[in-house]
């Protein structure tokens, strides 16, 4: 339980100073957006997540699909939105 606590702790501390440099990632933002449309694209919104491990699961392969796309070349605004509209 402390270990958690204090994940949590550097977790809220690192949103906090990302939070006051906000501008800076404004240009991204349009990047970051098509990202997650991407990762809804991969249909995996079938998958049970009521409990904590499905949830996980869920996260893991987002991440790992996002990923793999990402070392295959799909890195501009342009593919990624082509392949989230696919």
């Amino acid at each position: 339980m402390d270990e958690e606590k204090r994940r949590f702790r550097v977790l809220k501390s690192k949103l906090l100073s990302l939070l006051q440099r906000w501008r800076e990632f404004k240009a991204v933002r349009s990047v970051i957006e098509d990202v997650f449309k991407l990762a809804k694209s991969f249909g995996l919104r079938r998958l049970h997540r009521y409990t904590r491990r499905s949830m996980y699961k869920y996260a893991v392969l987002n991440v790992l699909l996002i990923g793999l796309v990402a070392a295959l070349g799909f890195r501009e605004k342009k593919m990624l939105q082509r392949l989230a509209e696919m």
